[in-house]
Protein backbone atom coordinates (compact mmCIF):
# COMPACT_ATOMS: atom_id res chain seq x y z
CA UNK A 1 0.00 0.00 0.00
CA UNK A 2 1.27 3.30 -1.32
CA UNK A 3 1.38 6.84 1.35
CA UNK A 4 -2.10 7.76 -0.64
CA UNK A 5 -3.77 5.11 0.43
CA UNK A 6 -2.71 5.33 4.15
CA UNK A 7 -3.60 8.75 4.63
CA UNK A 8 -7.00 8.00 2.54
CA UNK A 9 -7.58 5.41 4.91
CA UNK A 10 -6.76 7.09 8.25
CA UNK A 11 -8.82 10.68 6.94
CA UNK A 12 -12.21 7.71 6.16
CA UNK A 13 -11.46 6.66 9.96
CA UNK A 14 -11.36 9.89 11.66
CA UNK A 15 -14.47 11.02 9.24
CA UNK A 16 -16.63 7.85 10.35
CA UNK A 17 -15.15 8.38 14.27
CA UNK A 18 -16.45 11.87 14.94
CA UNK A 19 -18.79 12.11 18.01
CA UNK A 20 -22.04 12.94 17.89
CA UNK A 21 -21.48 16.54 19.17
CA UNK A 22 -20.07 17.34 16.18
CA UNK A 23 -23.21 16.42 14.40
CA UNK A 24 -25.44 18.32 16.55
CA UNK A 25 -23.41 21.49 15.95
CA UNK A 26 -24.24 21.02 12.41
CA UNK A 27 -27.68 21.90 13.06
CA UNK A 28 -26.73 25.05 15.20
CA UNK A 29 -26.22 28.12 12.64
CA UNK A 30 -22.85 29.06 13.93
CA UNK A 31 -21.65 26.01 13.53
CA UNK A 32 -22.98 25.66 9.96
CA UNK A 33 -19.67 26.82 8.54
CA UNK A 34 -18.22 23.97 10.20
CA UNK A 35 -20.03 21.67 8.49
CA UNK A 36 -19.67 22.75 5.41
CA UNK A 37 -16.09 23.17 5.76
CA UNK A 38 -16.76 19.20 6.87
CA UNK A 39 -18.39 18.70 3.91
CA UNK A 40 -15.80 20.57 1.87
CA UNK A 41 -12.91 18.46 3.48
CA UNK A 42 -14.46 15.13 2.84
CA UNK A 43 -15.54 16.12 -1.07
CA UNK A 44 -11.78 16.74 -1.02
CA UNK A 45 -11.18 13.75 0.41
CA UNK A 46 -13.07 11.85 -2.23
CA UNK A 47 -11.77 13.83 -4.76
CA UNK A 48 -8.17 12.98 -3.59
CA UNK A 49 -9.00 9.34 -2.78
CA UNK A 50 -10.90 9.05 -6.83
CA UNK A 51 -7.38 10.80 -8.10
CA UNK A 52 -5.43 8.00 -6.00
CA UNK A 53 -8.04 5.32 -7.27
CA UNK A 54 -7.37 7.07 -10.96
CA UNK A 55 -3.71 7.19 -10.39
CA UNK A 56 -3.60 3.32 -9.46
CA UNK A 57 -5.80 2.67 -12.59
CA UNK A 58 -3.59 4.63 -14.66
CA UNK A 59 -0.43 2.89 -12.92
CA UNK A 60 -2.33 -0.86 -13.28
CA UNK A 61 -3.29 0.14 -16.84
CA UNK A 62 0.61 1.16 -17.39
CA UNK A 63 1.87 -1.74 -16.14
CA UNK A 64 -1.11 -3.93 -17.93
CA UNK A 65 0.48 -2.65 -21.36
CA UNK A 66 3.98 -2.43 -19.99
CA UNK A 67 3.27 -6.72 -19.14
CA UNK A 68 1.48 -6.59 -22.48
CA UNK A 69 4.18 -5.40 -24.72
CA UNK A 70 6.32 -7.36 -22.51
CA UNK A 71 4.15 -10.41 -23.59
CA UNK A 72 3.95 -9.37 -27.37
CA UNK A 73 7.63 -8.31 -27.35
CA UNK A 74 7.99 -12.24 -26.23
CA UNK A 75 5.31 -13.91 -28.37
CA UNK A 76 7.24 -11.99 -31.01
CA UNK A 77 11.12 -13.69 -30.33
CA UNK A 78 8.60 -16.74 -29.69
CA UNK A 79 7.67 -16.63 -33.27
CA UNK A 80 10.79 -15.62 -34.48
CA UNK A 81 12.83 -18.67 -32.86
CA UNK A 82 10.20 -20.38 -34.65
CA UNK A 83 10.95 -19.22 -37.75
CA UNK A 84 14.57 -19.46 -37.25
CA UNK A 85 13.73 -23.35 -36.02
CA UNK A 86 11.93 -23.82 -39.25
CA UNK A 87 14.72 -22.39 -41.34
CA UNK A 88 16.94 -24.29 -39.70
CA UNK A 89 14.87 -27.29 -40.61
CA UNK A 90 14.61 -26.13 -43.95
CA UNK A 91 17.88 -26.29 -44.37
CA UNK A 92 18.92 -29.22 -42.55
CA UNK A 93 16.66 -30.98 -44.89
CA UNK A 94 18.11 -28.88 -47.63
CA UNK A 95 21.80 -30.56 -46.45
CA UNK A 96 20.49 -33.52 -46.17
CA UNK A 97 18.58 -33.79 -49.36
CA UNK A 98 22.40 -32.23 -51.18
CA UNK A 99 23.89 -35.01 -49.12
CA UNK A 100 22.02 -37.44 -50.29
CA UNK A 101 22.43 -35.97 -53.92
CA UNK A 102 26.02 -35.69 -53.18
CA UNK A 103 25.73 -39.28 -52.46
CA UNK A 104 23.80 -40.66 -55.78
CA UNK A 105 26.59 -38.48 -58.24
CA UNK A 106 29.25 -40.57 -56.14
CA UNK A 107 27.62 -43.26 -56.54
CA UNK A 108 27.13 -42.83 -60.00
CA UNK A 109 30.70 -41.37 -60.22
CA UNK A 110 31.47 -44.71 -58.62
CA UNK A 111 29.54 -46.82 -60.93
CA UNK A 112 31.00 -44.72 -63.84
CA UNK A 113 33.96 -45.19 -62.85
CA UNK A 114 33.87 -48.85 -63.00
CA UNK A 115 32.49 -49.05 -66.36
CA UNK A 116 34.68 -46.91 -66.71
CA UNK A 117 37.40 -49.43 -65.99
CA UNK A 118 35.48 -52.45 -67.16
CA UNK A 119 35.76 -50.61 -70.79
CA UNK A 120 39.34 -49.75 -70.23
CA UNK A 121 40.25 -53.40 -69.50
CA UNK A 122 38.48 -54.71 -72.16
CA UNK A 123 39.79 -52.12 -74.64
CA UNK A 124 43.34 -52.87 -73.03
CA UNK A 125 42.39 -56.58 -73.78
CA UNK A 126 41.01 -56.24 -77.25
CA UNK A 127 44.08 -53.84 -78.08
CA UNK A 128 46.37 -56.59 -76.89
CA UNK A 129 44.56 -59.32 -78.54
CA UNK A 130 44.73 -57.08 -81.61
CA UNK A 131 48.33 -56.25 -81.23
CA UNK A 132 48.98 -60.20 -80.59
CA UNK A 133 46.99 -60.63 -83.85
CA UNK A 134 48.92 -57.95 -85.59
CA UNK A 135 52.68 -59.47 -84.46
CA UNK A 136 52.07 -62.95 -85.73
CA UNK A 137 50.32 -61.83 -88.66
CA UNK A 138 53.21 -59.06 -89.39
CA UNK A 139 54.58 -59.77 -92.69
CA UNK A 140 57.67 -58.37 -91.25
CA UNK A 141 59.81 -59.81 -88.68
CA UNK A 142 59.54 -59.01 -84.46
CA UNK A 143 61.93 -59.28 -82.22
CA UNK A 144 61.02 -58.16 -78.90
CA UNK A 145 64.69 -58.07 -76.35
CA UNK A 146 65.04 -57.35 -73.10
CA UNK A 147 67.10 -53.99 -72.37
CA UNK A 148 69.17 -55.14 -70.12
CA UNK A 149 70.29 -58.15 -71.20
CA UNK A 150 69.64 -58.26 -74.95
CA UNK A 151 67.44 -61.59 -74.51
CA UNK A 152 64.73 -62.74 -76.89
CA UNK A 153 61.40 -62.22 -75.09
CA UNK A 154 59.13 -62.94 -77.72
CA UNK A 155 59.49 -63.73 -81.73
CA UNK A 156 56.79 -64.07 -84.66
CA UNK A 157 56.25 -66.67 -86.81
CA UNK A 158 57.42 -64.47 -89.88
CA UNK A 159 60.88 -63.82 -88.69
CA UNK A 160 61.86 -67.62 -87.02
CA UNK A 161 60.37 -68.95 -90.60
CA UNK A 162 62.40 -66.70 -92.10
CA UNK A 163 65.55 -67.65 -90.68
CA UNK A 164 64.54 -71.19 -90.43
CA UNK A 165 64.00 -71.44 -86.86
CA UNK A 166 61.61 -72.65 -84.43
CA UNK A 167 59.98 -70.37 -81.41
CA UNK A 168 61.32 -72.29 -79.08
CA UNK A 169 64.96 -72.19 -80.51
CA UNK A 170 65.22 -68.48 -80.72
CA UNK A 171 63.42 -67.47 -77.40
CA UNK A 172 65.50 -66.67 -74.35
CA UNK A 173 68.33 -66.32 -76.52
CA UNK A 174 70.18 -63.10 -77.38
CA UNK A 175 70.62 -62.28 -80.90
CA UNK A 176 74.39 -62.74 -80.84
CA UNK A 177 73.45 -66.09 -79.79
CA UNK A 178 71.89 -66.66 -82.83
CA UNK A 179 73.99 -67.61 -86.21
CA UNK A 180 72.08 -65.37 -88.65
CA UNK A 181 73.25 -62.26 -86.44
CA UNK A 182 76.61 -62.95 -85.04
CA UNK A 183 78.50 -61.07 -87.45
CA UNK A 184 75.94 -57.97 -87.20
CA UNK A 185 77.24 -56.44 -84.31
CA UNK A 186 78.59 -57.69 -80.42
CA UNK A 187 74.83 -57.25 -78.07
CA UNK A 188 76.30 -55.70 -76.15
CA UNK A 189 77.23 -52.71 -78.19
CA UNK A 190 73.89 -52.47 -79.95
CA UNK A 191 72.43 -52.13 -76.02
CA UNK A 192 74.78 -49.29 -75.64
CA UNK A 193 73.96 -47.47 -78.60
CA UNK A 194 70.27 -48.17 -78.16
CA UNK A 195 70.29 -46.88 -74.48
CA UNK A 196 72.00 -43.10 -75.92
CA UNK A 197 69.90 -42.96 -79.39
CA UNK A 198 66.82 -44.64 -78.52
CA UNK A 199 66.61 -46.12 -82.27
CA UNK A 200 69.62 -48.64 -84.17
CA UNK A 201 68.89 -49.04 -87.36
CA UNK A 202 70.64 -51.56 -90.23
CA UNK A 203 70.37 -51.05 -94.21
CA UNK A 204 70.47 -53.79 -96.40
CA UNK A 205 71.84 -56.25 -93.90
CA UNK A 206 73.00 -59.73 -95.33
CA UNK A 207 72.22 -62.68 -93.30
CA UNK A 208 72.69 -66.33 -93.33
CA UNK A 209 69.35 -68.75 -92.75
CA UNK A 210 69.49 -72.12 -91.17
CA UNK A 211 69.63 -73.79 -94.56
CA UNK A 212 72.28 -71.24 -95.86
CA UNK A 213 70.74 -69.36 -98.12
CA UNK A 214 71.61 -65.45 -97.89
CA UNK A 215 68.82 -63.12 -97.52
CA UNK A 216 68.96 -59.24 -97.55
CA UNK A 217 66.99 -57.10 -94.91
CA UNK A 218 66.29 -53.88 -92.75
CA UNK A 219 67.17 -53.95 -89.39
CA UNK A 220 65.40 -51.32 -87.20
CA UNK A 221 65.99 -51.39 -83.40
CA UNK A 222 63.98 -48.87 -81.30
CA UNK A 223 63.18 -48.59 -77.57
CA UNK A 224 59.89 -48.26 -76.08
CA UNK A 225 57.56 -48.65 -73.16
CA UNK A 226 55.98 -51.67 -71.62
CA UNK A 227 53.93 -50.86 -68.43
CA UNK A 228 56.89 -50.78 -65.99
CA UNK A 229 59.29 -52.48 -67.98
CA UNK A 230 61.53 -50.93 -70.87
CA UNK A 231 62.08 -52.89 -73.95
CA UNK A 232 63.22 -53.44 -77.20
CA UNK A 233 61.61 -53.71 -80.68
CA UNK A 234 63.03 -55.02 -83.62
CA UNK A 235 61.64 -54.83 -87.01
CA UNK A 236 63.41 -56.77 -89.79
CA UNK A 237 62.27 -56.38 -92.79
CA UNK A 238 63.10 -59.07 -95.78
CA UNK A 239 63.92 -56.72 -99.11
CA UNK A 240 65.90 -59.71 -101.21
CA UNK A 241 62.78 -59.21 -103.69
CA UNK A 242 63.63 -55.83 -103.50
CA UNK A 243 67.46 -55.39 -104.14
CA UNK A 244 66.53 -58.15 -107.05
CA UNK A 245 63.73 -55.53 -108.08
CA UNK A 246 66.35 -52.65 -107.74
CA UNK A 247 68.63 -54.91 -109.88
CA UNK A 248 65.90 -55.05 -112.64
CA UNK A 249 65.02 -51.60 -112.16
CA UNK A 250 69.02 -50.86 -112.48
CA UNK A 251 69.17 -53.00 -115.85
CA UNK A 252 65.98 -51.28 -117.15
CA UNK A 253 67.61 -47.99 -116.90
CA UNK A 254 70.59 -48.99 -118.52
CA UNK A 255 68.42 -50.59 -121.30
CA UNK A 256 66.30 -47.35 -121.11
CA UNK A 257 68.97 -45.16 -121.05
CA UNK A 258 70.82 -47.12 -123.71
CA UNK A 259 67.34 -46.43 -126.15
CA UNK A 260 66.97 -43.00 -124.71
CA UNK A 261 70.62 -42.06 -126.66
CA UNK A 262 69.35 -44.49 -129.88
CA UNK A 263 66.59 -42.51 -129.82
CA UNK A 264 68.39 -38.99 -129.32
CA UNK A 265 70.43 -39.81 -132.00
CA UNK A 266 67.48 -40.58 -134.31
CA UNK A 267 66.22 -37.49 -133.54
CA UNK A 268 69.35 -35.68 -134.29
CA UNK A 269 69.61 -37.54 -137.67
CA UNK A 270 65.90 -36.62 -137.90
CA UNK A 271 66.27 -33.16 -137.41
CA UNK A 272 69.53 -33.30 -140.06
CA UNK A 273 67.05 -34.43 -142.64
CA UNK A 274 64.94 -32.17 -141.75
CA UNK A 275 67.48 -29.18 -141.68
CA UNK A 276 68.16 -30.76 -145.34
CA UNK A 277 64.86 -30.77 -146.45
CA UNK A 278 64.49 -27.40 -145.12
CA UNK A 279 67.58 -26.26 -147.11
CA UNK A 280 66.30 -28.03 -149.88
CA UNK A 281 63.34 -26.12 -149.98
CA UNK A 282 64.55 -23.18 -149.56
CA UNK A 283 66.55 -23.32 -152.71
CA UNK A 284 65.52 -25.91 -154.70
CA UNK A 285 61.85 -25.62 -154.85
CA UNK A 286 62.04 -21.67 -154.46
CA UNK A 287 63.96 -22.19 -158.07
CA UNK A 288 61.48 -23.86 -159.44
CA UNK A 289 58.11 -21.63 -158.31
CA UNK A 290 60.36 -18.46 -159.18
CA UNK A 291 60.65 -19.61 -162.68
CA UNK A 292 57.19 -20.61 -162.52
CA UNK A 293 56.05 -17.04 -161.58
CA UNK A 294 58.72 -15.24 -164.23
CA UNK A 295 57.35 -17.00 -167.03
CA UNK A 296 53.54 -16.81 -166.21
CA UNK A 297 54.54 -12.90 -165.93
CA UNK A 298 56.46 -13.46 -169.34
CA UNK A 299 53.44 -14.96 -171.08
CA UNK A 300 50.72 -12.85 -169.78
CA UNK A 301 52.91 -10.07 -171.19
CA UNK A 302 53.79 -12.10 -174.59
CA UNK A 303 50.44 -13.79 -175.00
CA UNK A 304 48.11 -11.96 -172.93
CA UNK A 305 46.38 -9.59 -175.71
CA UNK A 306 45.85 -13.13 -177.58
CA UNK A 307 45.25 -15.43 -175.06
CA UNK A 308 40.77 -15.83 -174.65
CA UNK A 309 39.45 -14.63 -171.11
CA UNK A 310 39.77 -18.00 -170.00
CA UNK A 311 43.09 -18.69 -171.04
CA UNK A 312 44.10 -15.74 -169.28
CA UNK A 313 41.75 -17.12 -165.98
CA UNK A 314 44.15 -20.21 -166.22
CA UNK A 315 47.43 -18.01 -166.04
CA UNK A 316 46.19 -16.50 -162.92
CA UNK A 317 45.37 -19.30 -161.26
CA UNK A 318 49.05 -20.57 -162.51
CA UNK A 319 49.91 -17.18 -160.48
CA UNK A 320 48.27 -17.65 -157.48
CA UNK A 321 48.99 -21.16 -157.18
CA UNK A 322 52.74 -20.58 -157.37
CA UNK A 323 52.65 -17.27 -154.92
CA UNK A 324 50.38 -19.86 -152.13
CA UNK A 325 53.19 -22.17 -152.73
CA UNK A 326 55.71 -19.92 -152.24
CA UNK A 327 53.97 -18.25 -148.66
CA UNK A 328 53.38 -22.25 -147.54
CA UNK A 329 57.10 -22.50 -148.10
CA UNK A 330 57.77 -19.91 -145.84
CA UNK A 331 55.30 -20.71 -143.32
CA UNK A 332 56.84 -24.04 -143.41
CA UNK A 333 60.20 -23.20 -143.00
CA UNK A 334 59.15 -20.31 -139.71
CA UNK A 335 57.25 -23.59 -138.20
CA UNK A 336 60.52 -25.83 -138.60
CA UNK A 337 62.76 -22.89 -136.89
CA UNK A 338 59.98 -22.77 -134.30
CA UNK A 339 60.89 -25.76 -132.29
CA UNK A 340 65.03 -25.00 -133.18
CA UNK A 341 65.52 -21.73 -132.22
CA UNK A 342 67.27 -21.14 -128.76
CA UNK A 343 64.25 -19.74 -126.58
CA UNK A 344 65.88 -15.86 -124.82
CA UNK A 345 63.44 -15.65 -121.61
CA UNK A 346 62.78 -12.03 -120.23
CA UNK A 347 60.35 -10.46 -118.72
CA UNK A 348 57.63 -9.22 -121.34
CA UNK A 349 54.96 -7.10 -120.43
CA UNK A 350 51.68 -8.25 -123.25
CA UNK A 351 50.22 -5.20 -123.17
CA UNK A 352 52.90 -3.50 -124.81
CA UNK A 353 53.94 -5.89 -126.82
CA UNK A 354 50.36 -5.87 -128.12
CA UNK A 355 50.43 -1.95 -129.07
CA UNK A 356 53.22 -2.82 -131.02
CA UNK A 357 51.81 -5.96 -132.63
CA UNK A 358 48.67 -3.30 -133.60
CA UNK A 359 50.62 -1.40 -135.40
CA UNK A 360 51.60 -3.76 -137.57
CA UNK A 361 48.13 -4.21 -139.15
CA UNK A 362 47.92 0.02 -139.83
CA UNK A 363 48.17 -1.03 -143.46
CA UNK A 364 45.83 -3.76 -143.30
CA UNK A 365 43.01 -2.21 -141.62
CA UNK A 366 43.22 1.15 -143.13
CA UNK A 367 39.37 1.62 -144.25
CA UNK A 368 37.98 -0.90 -141.77
CA UNK A 369 35.46 -0.08 -138.75
CA UNK A 370 36.57 -2.04 -135.84
CA UNK A 371 36.46 -1.39 -132.52
CA UNK A 372 39.30 -2.62 -130.60
CA UNK A 373 38.74 -3.46 -126.99
CA UNK A 374 42.24 -3.77 -125.42
CA UNK A 375 41.91 -4.51 -121.67
CA UNK A 376 44.78 -4.46 -119.11
CA UNK A 377 47.54 -7.60 -119.62
CA UNK A 378 50.05 -8.87 -117.15
CA UNK A 379 53.50 -9.06 -117.51
CA UNK A 380 54.61 -12.80 -117.91
CA UNK A 381 58.10 -14.21 -118.25
CA UNK A 382 58.89 -15.68 -121.98
CA UNK A 383 60.59 -14.84 -125.49
CA UNK A 384 59.57 -11.68 -126.46
CA UNK A 385 60.19 -12.74 -130.33
CA UNK A 386 57.67 -16.02 -130.18
CA UNK A 387 55.24 -14.20 -128.43
CA UNK A 388 55.13 -11.55 -130.68
CA UNK A 389 54.87 -13.83 -133.54
CA UNK A 390 51.86 -15.70 -131.52
CA UNK A 391 49.94 -12.16 -131.36
CA UNK A 392 50.74 -11.67 -135.21
CA UNK A 393 49.09 -15.01 -135.67
CA UNK A 394 46.00 -15.12 -133.66
CA UNK A 395 45.04 -11.07 -134.51
CA UNK A 396 45.68 -11.63 -137.92
CA UNK A 397 43.27 -14.54 -138.16
CA UNK A 398 40.28 -12.28 -136.32
CA UNK A 399 40.97 -9.77 -138.79
CA UNK A 400 40.75 -12.14 -141.68
CA UNK A 401 37.08 -14.12 -140.18
CA UNK A 402 35.83 -10.42 -139.52
CA UNK A 403 36.60 -9.31 -142.92
CA UNK A 404 32.68 -9.87 -144.02
CA UNK A 405 31.58 -7.99 -140.91
CA UNK A 406 30.48 -4.01 -141.33
CA UNK A 407 31.50 -3.55 -137.96
CA UNK A 408 34.43 -5.87 -136.53
CA UNK A 409 34.81 -6.27 -133.07
CA UNK A 410 38.38 -7.98 -131.85
CA UNK A 411 38.57 -7.87 -127.65
CA UNK A 412 42.57 -8.54 -126.11
CA UNK A 413 42.25 -9.32 -122.48
CA UNK A 414 43.04 -11.54 -119.47
CA UNK A 415 40.84 -14.12 -117.86
CA UNK A 416 41.78 -16.37 -114.91
CA UNK A 417 43.69 -19.34 -115.64
CA UNK A 418 44.30 -22.56 -113.51
CA UNK A 419 46.55 -21.76 -110.64
CA UNK A 420 49.85 -21.13 -111.50
CA UNK A 421 49.27 -19.93 -115.01
CA UNK A 422 48.12 -16.67 -117.22
CA UNK A 423 45.38 -16.78 -119.77
CA UNK A 424 44.98 -14.78 -122.72
CA UNK A 425 42.15 -14.35 -124.87
CA UNK A 426 41.18 -12.74 -128.33
CA UNK A 427 38.00 -12.58 -129.22
CA UNK A 428 36.01 -11.81 -132.40
CA UNK A 429 32.71 -11.67 -134.16
CA UNK A 430 33.94 -12.81 -137.09
CA UNK A 431 32.73 -16.84 -139.03
CA UNK A 432 33.65 -18.26 -136.36
CA UNK A 433 33.88 -22.52 -136.67
CA UNK A 434 31.58 -25.70 -135.78
CA UNK A 435 33.00 -26.77 -132.07
CA UNK A 436 32.74 -30.17 -133.52
CA UNK A 437 36.40 -29.74 -135.41
CA UNK A 438 37.80 -27.48 -132.68
CA UNK A 439 40.65 -29.73 -131.95
CA UNK A 440 41.75 -29.85 -135.87
CA UNK A 441 42.50 -26.10 -135.66
CA UNK A 442 46.09 -26.18 -134.19
CA UNK A 443 47.06 -28.94 -136.35
CA UNK A 444 49.26 -27.97 -139.38
CA UNK A 445 47.59 -27.53 -142.82
CA UNK A 446 43.97 -28.19 -140.79
CA UNK A 447 41.84 -25.92 -142.07
CA UNK A 448 37.65 -25.52 -141.72
CA UNK A 449 36.89 -23.00 -144.14
CA UNK A 450 38.13 -23.19 -147.91
CA UNK A 451 40.88 -21.13 -149.62
CA UNK A 452 37.85 -19.16 -151.50
CA UNK A 453 35.93 -18.22 -148.38
CA UNK A 454 39.25 -17.13 -146.68
CA UNK A 455 43.13 -17.31 -147.16
CA UNK A 456 45.42 -19.29 -145.78
CA UNK A 457 48.16 -22.16 -145.20
CA UNK A 458 46.80 -23.86 -142.43
CA UNK A 459 50.12 -23.13 -140.19
CA UNK A 460 49.77 -19.96 -138.33
CA UNK A 461 47.88 -21.62 -135.56
CA UNK A 462 50.08 -24.70 -135.45
CA UNK A 463 53.17 -22.32 -134.76
CA UNK A 464 51.03 -20.33 -132.16
CA UNK A 465 50.21 -23.78 -130.88
CA UNK A 466 54.13 -24.43 -130.96
CA UNK A 467 55.33 -21.47 -129.38
CA UNK A 468 52.62 -21.52 -126.62
CA UNK A 469 54.29 -25.91 -125.60
CA UNK A 470 57.86 -24.61 -125.92
CA UNK A 471 56.77 -21.86 -123.07
CA UNK A 472 55.06 -25.10 -121.15
CA UNK A 473 51.61 -23.41 -121.29
CA UNK A 474 48.84 -24.37 -123.74
CA UNK A 475 46.84 -23.10 -126.52
CA UNK A 476 42.43 -23.81 -127.13
CA UNK A 477 39.67 -21.87 -128.66
CA UNK A 478 35.83 -22.24 -128.53
CA UNK A 479 33.41 -20.90 -131.15
CA UNK A 480 30.16 -21.27 -132.93
CA UNK A 481 29.21 -20.90 -136.49
CA UNK A 482 28.29 -17.38 -137.85
CA UNK A 483 28.84 -16.56 -133.74
CA UNK A 484 32.41 -15.60 -133.86
CA UNK A 485 36.05 -17.21 -131.75
CA UNK A 486 37.84 -16.71 -128.74
CA UNK A 487 41.13 -18.13 -129.21
CA UNK A 488 43.42 -18.63 -125.97
CA UNK A 489 46.60 -19.07 -124.62
CA UNK A 490 48.34 -19.92 -121.57
CA UNK A 491 51.79 -18.67 -120.00
CA UNK A 492 52.98 -20.63 -116.47
CA UNK A 493 53.71 -17.83 -113.81
CA UNK A 494 57.05 -20.32 -113.17
CA UNK A 495 60.03 -20.69 -115.16
CA UNK A 496 59.93 -23.92 -116.59
CA UNK A 497 62.49 -25.57 -118.68
CA UNK A 498 62.04 -24.84 -122.75
CA UNK A 499 61.69 -28.04 -124.97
Amino acid sequence: MNIEDSTFTERRKSATSEPASILARENDPGASQIGRDLRVERAEIRTEQAESRTAQAKTRTEQAETRTEQAETRMEQAETRTEQAESRTEQAEARTEQAETRMEQAENRTEQAEARTERSEQTIRESELRYRRLFEAATDGILILDVETGRINDVNPFLFNLLGFTHAEMIYKTIGDLGPFRNVEPIEGMLERIKLQGIVSYDDLSLETRDGRRIAVDLVSNVYQSGDKTMIRCNIRDITERKRAEGEILRLNVELEQRVAERTAQLQIANEELEAFSYSVSHDLRGPLRHILGFADLLKMDAGASLSEKGNRHLGSISEAAERMGSLIDDLLTFSRVGKSPMQKTEVNLEELVGETLSDFQQETKGRTITWDIRKLPVVRGDRSLLRMVLVNLISNALKFTHGRAHAKIEIGHISGSEGETVISIRDNGAGFDPRYANKLFGVFQRLHTQAEFEGTGIGLANVQRIIHRHGGRAWAEGIVDGGATFYFSIPTGQPPSK
